[in-house]
């Protein structure tokens, strides 16, 4: 199982969409999703405020960042 992070924000409506996407998927293997309230980090929030949604995979720390669809999804979580 692959471990995955989204960046999010309070009433991101992009946010939902993103989650929505990955519910979506027809993935041959579950993942782990973490869900990061980038609102609770000031760090977090100086870097990403404007970005988010923003998935974040756990083993490389390679970034997904909106705007992207479910077939770019799709590719970012199997590789």
């Amino acid at each position: 199982m692959s471990a995955f992070y989204l960046l999010t924000k309070p009433n991101c409506p992009l946010c939902t969409q993103a989650i929505q996407l990955l519910h979506s998927l027809d993935l041959e293997e579950p993942v782990e999703l973490g869900v990061v309230d980038i609102a609770e980090q000031q760090e977090l929030q100086e870097e990403y405020g404007w970005l988010v949604p923003v998935f974040i995979r756990g083993k490389d720390d390679a970034e997904l960042r909106w705007p992207f669809d479910a077939n770019q999804l799709l590719e970012f979580v199997e590789q």
